[in-house]
């Protein structure tokens, strides 16, 4: 102290740094609170993003399946079609029609029977007939 009774400098700023480190603490405790909450929710915020991005890429394989699943109807749609208009035109009596009418359905039916024939002549048995293989010792 002076002589006057009041503080030096020195004994000030001991005394505010005193009274200071409380406030430091707390402080640095509120920023250390602030920095774990904004953490949290920046892990929450990553969280939820992975989230979105499952959810989207779900969607995603969804739509392709649904759409994988369209495109065959679609396709087996056309083939029943194909088949119905095949049948019609190998039904056709073109007996009273011009040559030229005549000859254009008559291509159409040999194109229809040769695919056809593609067809049925793919087919190879699997399995044989049980009883092809029956020894009946006779």
């Amino acid at each position: 102290m002076d002589e006057d009774g009041s503080l030096t400098i020195q004994q000030t700023r001991v005394e505010n740094l005193s009274l200071g480190e409380g406030s430091i603490v707390r402080a640095m405790r509120r920023n250390k609170v602030r920095m774990l909450k904004e953490k949290g929710k920046a892990n929450d915020d990553y969280a939820a993003q992975h989230e979105v991005v499952a959810s989207l890429r779900l969607l995603v394989e969804q739509n392709a399946f649904e759409a994988e699943e369209k495109k065959c109807r679609q396709e087996e749609r056309a083939k029943q079609i194909q088949e119905e208009m095949d049948d019609k035109n190998m039904e056709m009596h073109t007996s009273n029609y011009t040559p030229m009418s005549k000859a254009y359905f008559d291509r159409k039916k040999k194109e229809i029977m040769s695919r056809r024939q593609l067809f049925t002549s793919d087919y190879t048995p699997t399995m044989a007939d049980d009883e092809d293989d029956v020894d009946y010792g006779y």
